[in-house]
């Protein structure tokens, strides 16, 4: 695990908290998330290692616009919204490792947490992998 990883991972408890916790919850006290977006968060964090930080940014969004049009698109799989907003962001000459195996993933996650939770658990993970990036990028930017 680099320090991208662990800034990331300690990004998206923060967040994963947030998003779960009870309005009126102490922020003291132990916070836990549900064991789904649990089991969401590892297997995302998989996708993040095996393809890289930057295409890992890229597969998330893409999954959360594929989420996006499939809600408001009557009709359409997840899937093959997946496929167009693969092609929308990565284009079809950028080869990404895993990209296929990743989609897959992602579509586990949507099943696993349900349409409604997908969303704002993809949104978390999005902002989570931004903040990381620039904290990454400010302490390579120190260190020279």
């Amino acid at each position: 695990m680099d320090l991208h990883d662990l800034c990331f991972r300690h990004e998206l408890d923060q967040r994963l908290f947030d998003l779960y916790a009870a309005p009126d919850a102490d922020k003291n006290r132990r916070r836990t998330i549900p064991r789904d977006a649990e089991a969401a968060r590892a297997l995302l964090g998989t996708v993040s290692t095996l393809t890289g930080h930057a295409p890992f940014a890229k597969i998330a969004r893409c999954a959360l616009a594929a989420h996006e049009r499939y809600l408001r698109e009557d009709g359409l799989s997840f899937a093959l919204c997946r496929d167009s907003a693969l092609r929308e962001f990565c284009g079809e000459g950028e080869d990404i490792r895993f990209l296929g195996w990743a989609a897959l993933i992602l579509e586990t996650v949507r099943v696993q947490l349900g349409d409604d939770a997908f969303g704002p658990f993809l949104r978390c993970v999005i902002e989570a992998e931004s903040a990381s990036a620039a904290q990454h990028a400010e302490r390579g930017r120190v260190c020279v």
